[in-house]
């Protein structure tokens, strides 16, 4: 727990343990891939090679055979922007006298403020390099996503588009992992109403319901993670074997110069977002 006798002027508070467990409701997608841990960048843009599996139509061999044939995966480059996320801390000497944990406590309500603006931009980022605007933004999920696993539907999510957007990555044989739906209210609740009538006993209880868990299909169990960051027309589906949070520099809180009647500091973090592969994430857009 870092308190306000750890905010000196000579000395950075590392709070990326406080990241991961801070405002979990408002930020499930950041706190899911906080929990796995994060991959560590060196530049301000992160580039990796994609990973796709080689599926080969036939590669059974004569029994004694020489080795002539050698399969390397097409893997493309792909990157994205560190972004740079900061939140200013200002505390005057009075306040801090009236309650001695008024800083810890404004340190803590910025450091949450952070985290809810990394999810957005987790989510709905647009990548800019920084070179004509000055400021450098990282590519969220949505627009990582491959074209051929987009679902159109017009009006209401059904158990048909389910079945649909899942299939569509099922068909991309990826790598094992678990499959995720990042969803806004409007959409969550049309997904419950396609279940308020069909419970089942012999499952665990929560798969169907009033309020939707988890959905069982034939290509993969699809759970539900409700987000108010995700645009009100949009169901994000993803595999998150693909999928890392990448930071330049962990969250700290840096301690900023007295220069008046008041403690000034700042809760700043450098962070990207890593897709492994776009085949692994699909967009379903209700029009």
């Amino acid at each position: 727990m870092f308190k306000s006798a750890n905010f000196t002027n000579a000395e950075l508070v590392n709070l990326s343990k406080e990241i991961a467990v801070i405002g979990v409701q408002a930020t499930p997608f950041t706190s899911l891939l906080l929990a796995k841990g994060f991959e560590k960048a060196t530049s301000t843009i992160y580039t990796w090679r994609e990973k796709t599996l080689s599926h080969d139509e036939d590669i059974s061999a004569v029994e004694g055979s020489e080795t002539t044939v050698f399969t390397e995966s097409g893997r493309r480059e792909l990157n994205n922007v560190l972004e740079i996320f900061k939140k200013g801390v200002s505390v005057s000497g009075t306040a801090q006298a009236m309650q001695t944990a008024q800083f810890a406590n404004e340190v803590s309500d910025r450091l949450l403020e952070l985290k809810i603006n990394i999810e957005k931009k987790f989510i709905t980022g647009v990548k800019d390099d920084g070179s004509s605007t000055g400021k450098r933004q990282m590519g969220g999920l949505i627009s990582f996503a491959d074209p051929a696993n987009a679902v159109n539907v017009t009006d209401t999510v059904t158990e048909d588009t389910v079945k649909e957007v899942m299939k569509k990555l099922w068909l991309q044989d990826l790598a094992e992992g678990n499959y995720y739906a990042l969803v806004n209210a409007e959409i969550k609740e049309q997904i419950d109403s396609i279940y308020k009538d069909r419970y089942s006993y012999q499952h665990v209880t929560n798969d169907f319901g009033l309020v939707v868990d988890s959905i069982q299909t034939n290509y993969g169990t699809l759970n539900m993670i409700l987000s108010k960051h995700v645009p009100a027309d949009k169901m994000v589906v993803f595999n998150d074997a693909y999928v890392r949070a990448v930071f330049l520099r962990e969250p700290i809180f840096e301690p900023l110069a007295k220069t008046g009647d008041s403690v000034k500091g700042h809760v700043i973090a450098e962070a990207t977002l890593k897709i492994a592969s776009p085949k692994a994430v699909a967009v379903v857009t209700v029009a």
